[in-house]
């Protein structure tokens, strides 16, 4: 041995280390390390030298490659050398880790010195005692784990642990350090060692992994997102998008390799209380694998409509929101994932997609949030366009019109949005065109009106769209030539022309250049050669000639250059049925316009069609160009005044005429109707362009009584035969129309006209015809949602409703009823159907919403007092229904508490008192003293089915409007406000993690719910009325909720603890035991000795529900008895089974040759009950 080495032996480590250190700085550590551990010195000497060399290994100033070279040596010499040296080193780097000497990630020899003791025999002594190789390591894992570790080795140390052979509690344990360290780690970092953690999870670790990973990104999320600035004081919010984001595709990577590791993440993600970013990112990350694509959207389509519906409860139900705190928006939550799918998170956009399609196919709430989905997708994602356009423009085509409206509407919205974009899928465009024409009308007119705007754009989708319209205009379809008609239309609208168009406009497609941008020229040969192609298409059958006559005027609207041609063709076609000479009658050729077949007669001509185009256009161009309508005008002024002058002979119409079903009959029964709308469009013009003066006046009853004379011969022709002849599809007199009539009739604001106002009146059956008009357009209102005519509807329908409010406000006014019923649909119209334009609706029909409410309270408390019941039921219904926009819950509920002191109302009106204020009670208050008193009203006056029949009870009821009348009817309201109550407590119950008020409250709302439950159930409600199903259902649900919250309980850790609650149990236990249990009981027997009373005069149908739902009851009533069981011996302390009827066999036994018997009599009642026709409700 050298001298220099006998120095170094005989030196500290402290000096040991200046010495190598100068080595190192002299570029000779590397050799001399070599030198000294490869000779045959003192073991300790060389383990000093290597725990130096492994101090000097911390330093960030070394050379990467003298460092990997130094870490070669140790690791050569750890191989080969005595177990102490390991020993020594392990203390060194727990020591290091401790006092925070290791700035460097260089664990390597650590790792090294961790595998080699797992192959060591020898015995370890440390702190006294003896460990095993392998109980040693553990025992340095655990020291190590335990230490606080530096941001700057936590990467490397945690991947020099993870690489290590150790038992599934060291890996637990390690996996645990790691994860609750990532926190250390810059971002930049957390990806790499997420990607180790994944790695190591295939060891058995899943679930700590999947835990820790989801913690740590959940947590920081959090403080990022609660940070004022939107921004972390280090981390901007971008990079920890990044970070997510590439964490995401790790683990993506990850699953497809393990699928043990993607069955973790979704078990956890369907454990979780509430989805995070993160675990929804995670979860559309996993949707693109086809292993767990269909459960993770299942999952997610599961979180949404829970979202929907918590949230619709928690609005809803006082109960849900002082139970439950209110849920994040779910829309909330996927517009994050959405921004986030922007900055680094590109891996979850497919899963998006995928989402936002399978809530799309819901075709429920949750369809709003899959639309939302899809178009953001398709407004900030190029790459995804065609896939969105594609799969949505699919679903259009192959979807039902009646249930699939919102494919179409997401599909305007998109094109709405951004046309440009669309030109970009031009060749689907192409592709779908030759579809349109096959596919239901009203998704065909969506998509049109989507697509038509890009035709502006794009000449070859026009010429391609001209080209499958053409052949679809003589298809033999009928909708498919509408659907053309459609097309063409709107494409008219859209190409608008220049100043220069006139009436000598001859340019087609083939005379200009097709492929140049949008030009006055393109435009004018577009809508030219559209024209021509409309004039063949009104040589066709009735309904395409209506279709052409219905669109101009909108064309008109949106085009007004075109009105030469406009006007030239409506000449055209108005004179062909046009009697020129004056003094003849009728001036209308009215038999050139039908259509009479051997066996039926059409109407070729729509001459009322035809007789509204040509008036509302000629409205739109005489401010501008009275000359060019002049010969329009005088036509129209001479059918007006010469219409009135007719009668029903001049139009081969009399009493005498034949209206059979077939021939003559079924010519005059099409020439009726065809007059019958004629007349109305003629009624509304002489309504509208006489502006209200006397010979107005006189016009308008003559053409009137001319119209109701063809109308009441027809239903007197008809009378006895059946059904009526009724017109298709809307009235020809417009809701306009009904408007300005109904404001004359009414209103009467207008002195100037107060002679054509005097002539009106004199009008009998005016008011009758008009209200009829009205609820025909209520009804076709009803379920329509034209997003471009909803406003104007809504201001009509309020100036509509602010008339029939006078009229029921003058005492003894005429069909009272009829216009209190049609108010209430005017309501309910625009708050279903178009409730965007609910305020301006409001405010048309009174100066505010709360003045509207005013007016509708007054008449309501009016009509009660004056005990028009029908009218108040009507009345009652638009308060109901307007006392959420206008915030009057509470005056609402103190004017009906007021009511159920009134013993004379109708049977009818008090449901609906009961009803609309045990459903605004929900809404405000926890209390169910109102259904307790109600229901012990209903059990006075129908009577105890545990009394006998001839015992009396003298009890007085509490509230006056529980009669023998009513009680069945209140019962039934009642009964169903139960219900409701009952599914409240259910769905809270079922969200599970409450604290102790939360389920001590939610005990003691169950056994209010089951004191009333006790006393309907003692009620004498007839066996056929509808409350007893109501009841049976109730009833189950009831056993079902308590037996779930009895689960919960002993499904805690420590239940003894939990003292409050365990009390509200007990109490709950008791009072289900002592009197609810015995008077089900009762109840079932008394279903049973009234079927046998009535001499077994039940339905088969009512046979079978009972058959399901008695043993189902039954059922419910031994699972509660069960888990009680449970849950007693559990405490040890409590009998919860302490008031429950102690039995050896079941109580009841269904006998099934009993049943079979009971069926066999009543063969004809096989299936359902014959349904009852609909009535209108009697009032009492």
């Amino acid at each position: 041995m050298s001298k220099s080495e006998n120095k170094l032996k005989e030196l500290s480590l402290e000096q040991k280390y200046k010495v190598l250190l100068k080595k190192v700085q002299s570029g000779t550590v590397v050799e001399y390390a070599t030198n000294y551990l490869s000779k045959d010195v003192d073991v300790s000497s060389k383990t000093d030298v290597a725990v130096t060399i492994a101090a000097i290994l911390g330093q960030e100033d070394l050379v990467k490659q003298v460092a990997d070279e130094l870490v070669a040596v140790i690791c050569k010499f750890i191989s080969s050398g005595p177990t102490s040296c390991l020993r020594e080193l392990s203390n060194h780097y727990i020591h290091s880790i401790k006092q925070n000497k290791i700035t460097t990630g260089n664990f390597e020899i650590l790792g090294n010195v961790l595998l080699l003791l797992a192959e060591r025999k020898e015995k370890i002594s440390c702190d006294g005692e003896e460990f095993t190789s392998l109980e040693y390591r553990s025992h340095l894992v655990n020291n190590i784990c335990n230490i606080r570790w530096n941001s700057r080795i936590v990467l490397a140390l945690g991947q020099a642990l993870l690489d290590l052979c150790l038992s599934d509690k060291e890996m637990s344990f390690v996996i645990d350090k790691i994860t609750s360290s990532l926190c250390l780690l810059q971002l930049v970092e957390v990806p790499q060692m997420v990607h180790s953690l994944l790695v190591a999870a295939s060891k058995g670790c899943h679930k700590n992994v999947v835990l820790g990973v989801l913690k740590f990104f959940n947590d920081t999320d959090a403080l990022q997102r609660n940070d004022e600035d939107g921004n972390m004081a280090s981390d901007p919010a971008s990079d920890l998008s990044q970070a997510e984001g590439t964490s995401l595709l790790h683990i993506s990577f990850a699953v497809k390799h393990d699928q043990e590791l993607g069955k973790t993440f979704v078990q956890q993600m369907k454990a979780a209380k509430a989805l995070s970013p993160f675990t929804c990112g995670l979860a559309l990350s996993l949707a693109q694998h086809d292993r767990f694509s269909e459960q993770v959207l299942l999952s997610l389509k599961s979180a949404v409509v829970k979202s929907v519906k918590s949230a619709s409860l928690w609005k809803s139900s006082k109960f849900v929101s002082s139970i439950m705190k209110e849920e994040p928006n779910i829309n909330s939550l996927l517009n994050k994932v959405l921004l986030k799918s922007n900055e680094g998170w590109d891996h979850v956009t497919e899963g998006l997609i995928k989402l936002g399609f399978t809530l799309m196919d819901c075709a429920g709430p949750e369809s709003d949030s899959g639309s939302y989905i899809l178009e953001e997708c398709y407004k900030v994602h190029m790459h995804c366009r065609k896939t969105v356009f594609t799969e949505l423009l699919n679903r259009v085509v192959t979807s039902t019109p009646l249930t699939d409206t919102h494919y179409t509407s997401l599909l305007l919205k998109i094109c709405k949005r951004s046309v440009q974009l669309l030109l970009a899928h031009s060749n689907k465009l192409k592709d779908s065109l030759p579809n349109i024409p096959l596919i239901p009308l009203s998704n065909a007119r969506t998509v049109l009106q989507a697509l038509v705007p890009v035709m502006r754009y794009d000449s070859t989708f026009r010429d391609a769209a001209i080209l499958v319209f053409k052949k679809s205009l003589f298809s033999k379809s009928p909708d498919s030539r509408r659907i053309a008609v459609f097309g063409f239309t709107e494409m008219m609208k859209k190409f608008k022309v220049g100043e220069n168009y006139s009436q000598s406009s001859q340019l087609s497609c083939s005379q200009v250049q097709v492929h140049l941008l949008v030009t006055d020229d393109i435009n004018e040969a577009v809508c030219t050669e559209i024209l021509l192609l409309l004039k063949r298409g009104l040589s066709q059958q009735g309904t395409i000639r209506s279709d052409i006559y219905d669109r101009l005027p909108g064309i008109l609207s949106q085009n007004c250059k075109l009105y030469p041609m406009l006007l030239r063709l409506l000449d055209d076609r108005l004179s062909a049925v046009y009697e020129e000479d004056t003094g003849i009658l009728p001036p209308l050729k009215l038999g050139d316009c039908l259509s009479v077949l051997p066996d039926q007669t059409l109407l070729r001509e729509p001459l009322m069609d035809m007789l509204r185009a040509v008036f509302k256009c000629t409205d739109m161009v005489r401010n501008r160009e009275p000359e060019e309508c002049a010969k329009l005008d005088d036509m129209l002024e001479s059918i007006l005044c010469r219409t009135a002058k007719c009668d029903l002979e001049d139009w081969e119409l009399d009493k005498a005429a034949d209206f059979s079903a077939s021939g003559v009959g079924a010519r005059n029964t099409v020439t009726a109707l065809s007059l019958i709308a004629t007349l109305e469009v003629a009624l509304e013009n002489v309504l509208l362009r006489g502006r209200g003066t006397s010979e107005s006046g006189e016009q308008f009853k003559k053409v009137f009584r001319q119209m109701y004379s063809v109308h009441e011969l027809l239903n007197e022709k008809h009378s006895g035969r059946g059904k009526k002849p009724a017109r298709s599809g809307a009235p020809y007199f417009s809701l306009s129309g009904v408007d300005c009539l109904l404001q004359y009739l009414i209103v009467n604001d207008m002195s100037e006209h107060e002679e054509f106002v005097g002539n009106l009146k004199t009008v009998s059956n005016l008011l009758t015809w008009t209200f009829g008009i009205l609820s025909e357009h209520l009804k076709k209102l009803t379920g329509e949602n034209n997003v471009e005519s909803s406003k104007e509807i809504s201001f009509t329908l309020g100036s509509v409703m602010k008339s029939l409010i006078s009229h029921l406000k003058v005492e003894k006014s005429l069909h009272r009823e009829q216009a209190s019923s049609l108010l209430h649909r005017c309501v309910q119209t625009i708050t279903s159907y178009h409730a965007a334009w609910l305020e301006e609706f409001c405010e048309t029909a009174a100066e505010s919403m709360s003045d509207m409410w005013n007016q509708l309270s007054l008449l309501f408390d009016s009509s009660v007092q004056s005990e028009d019941f029908t009218e108040s039921q009507s009345l009652l219904a638009c308060l109901n229904l307007l006392q959420t926009p206008c915030d009057k819950h509470q005056p609402l509920e103190d004017s009906l508490t007021a009511l159920l002191d009134h013993a004379n109302l109708s049977s009818g009106f008090a449901r609906d008192v009961v009803s609309v204020l045990l459903a605004s009670k929900r809404l405000s208050t926890t209390d169910l003293s109102l259904h307790v008193s109600l229901s012990r009203d209903i059990l006075t006056v129908v009577g105890d089915i545990e009394v006998e029949e001839d015992e009396t009870l003298d009890t007085e009821v509490q509230h006056k409007v529980v009669t023998e009348n009513s009680a069945v009817k209140v019962a039934g309201v009642v009964v169903s406000s139960l219900d409701t109550v009952l599914s409240d407590i259910e769905w809270v119950t079922q969200q599970g993690h409450k604290d102790d008020d939360s389920s001590d409250a939610l005990c003691q709302y169950l056994m209010d719910a089951g004191s009333v439950l006790g006393v309907l159930l003692t009620c004498k409600i007839p066996r056929s009325s509808p409350p007893i199903d109501l009841l049976s259902r109730a009833v189950k649900k009831f056993y079902n909720t308590f037996t779930l919250l009895i689960k919960q309980e002993s499904a805690r850790d420590k239940v003894s603890d939990h003292h409050d609650v365990l009390k509200s149990v007990e109490q709950l236990a008791r009072q289900v035991g002592g009197s609810t249990n015995q008077r089900v009981y009762s109840f079932l027997i008394y279903l049973e000795q009234r079927e046998e009373e009535s001499g077994g005069r039940v339905g088969a149908a009512t046979i079978r529900r009972q058959a399901v739902s008695v043993p189902g009851i039954v059922y419910a009533i031994e699972q509660t008895e069960r888990n009680l069981i449970i849950l007693s011996k559990k405490l040890g302390t409590v009998d919860l089974m302490e008031n429950f009827k102690r039995s050896t066999a079941r109580d009841f036994k269904i006998e099934m040759a009993v049943l079979e018997q009971k069926l066999n009599k009543h063969p004809e009642d096989e299936g359902t009950e014959q349904p009852k026709k609909k009535k209108k409700r009697n009032q009492e």
